[in-house]
């Protein structure tokens, strides 16, 4: 990426309580792959980085920044807040061979999906292309390491499946944040750019 572009994506920020209980989460499921041996195969999302991600845009012009901020607002505008339970364990694409680990988000999806939808509207009006896959909110825990046998990931994914389901708290988003992510060795950092907020009920 270069200086004159932003990687971007729009989410919805957790709060503190719920980035706990995520915390905890990741550490029983850690426990559970250490007892299964395979603990190595997994990268661990930080707590901090946990957002509900609700449309993913990739590299944009910083000088656009202005515009995308206000097609931002004007999507925010048609969603009054909402509330939304972070519940169960999950992996994407399958079970079979899971190439990620998630906590499932259950509640007024409608009104989530129809942010979405608003937001992929206005973005699209700047040249985003449109999303292909259906919205499928959830809270990415973890990503299975490329290098991951077959045998590993099935192992993974049966952990998963039988995983005691848990409720891990809720959300009351009342905006949805512009985060800019830059891809360190280390892990990605993200930077809060904008911030719209929803209309009053």
């Amino acid at each position: 990426m270069d200086s004159a572009s932003l990687r971007l994506f729009i989410a919805i920020e957790l709060n503190d309580a719920l980035r706990a209980e995520l915390k905890r989460a990741q550490k029983q499921v850690q426990d559970e792959c250490l007892r299964a041996a395979v603990a190595n195969t997994i990268r661990w999302v930080a707590p901090q980085n946990i957002h509900l991600t609700l449309n993913f845009l990739g590299n944009f012009p910083r000088a656009q920044i202005p515009a995308l901020t206000t097609a931002l607002e004007r999507a925010a505008k048609y969603i009054a807040p909402f509330v939304l339970t972070a519940r169960g364990l999950g992996c994407f694409p399958n079970a079979r061979r899971p190439n990620t680990l998630w906590v499932g988000v259950e509640g007024d999806i409608q009104t989530a999906a129809l942010l979405a939808q608003h937001i992929e509207k206005e973005t699209h009006a700047l040249g985003f292309a449109r999303e292909e896959r259906g919205f499928a909110p959830h809270l990415t825990l973890a990503r299975v390491k490329r290098d991951a046998s077959n045998h590993e990931r099935a192992k993974l994914g049966d952990l998963v499946k039988n995983f005691p389901t848990q409720m891990y708290g809720t959300l009351h988003p009342d905006a949805i944040h512009l985060i800019a992510s830059d891809l360190k060795p280390t892990g990605s950092i993200y930077t809060t750019l904008a911030r719209a907020k929803f209309r009053k009920e």
